[in-house]
């Protein structure tokens, strides 16, 4: 089992079920409106950093992780700029 993290800029929420739905990805947790700051920008939503982030985490097998994160990257390659949107992954001994 893996743990996903998906960080991506609350404006591509849309696309990124999409990506999901395409993976065949049902099961989620997801944290919204959150602040950060990065080499792209701040985001604080106010008006001199207006903007969220939000956090989708997923547990995929390894053959579930393979296919959404190839999805993902071909997402990213057909767009420029590059769209604010960044994976981890962690390898999970168990979940209880």
């Amino acid at each position: 089992m893996n743990a996903i993290m998906a960080l991506y800029d609350s404006d591509l929420k849309d696309e990124i079920f999409t990506l999901m739905e395409l993976a065949q990805i049902k099961n989620y947790t997801q944290f919204r409106g959150l602040n950060g700051s990065s080499p792209k920008g701040r985001k604080e939503g106010t008006v001199a950093w207006p903007g969220s982030n939000e956090i989708l985490l997923l547990v995929l097998s390894d053959t579930e992780k393979a296919e959404f994160q190839k999805i993902v990257k071909d997402y990213k390659a057909e767009r420029s700029p590059s769209p604010g949107l960044l994976l981890f992954d962690w390898s999970l001994s168990g979940v209880i």
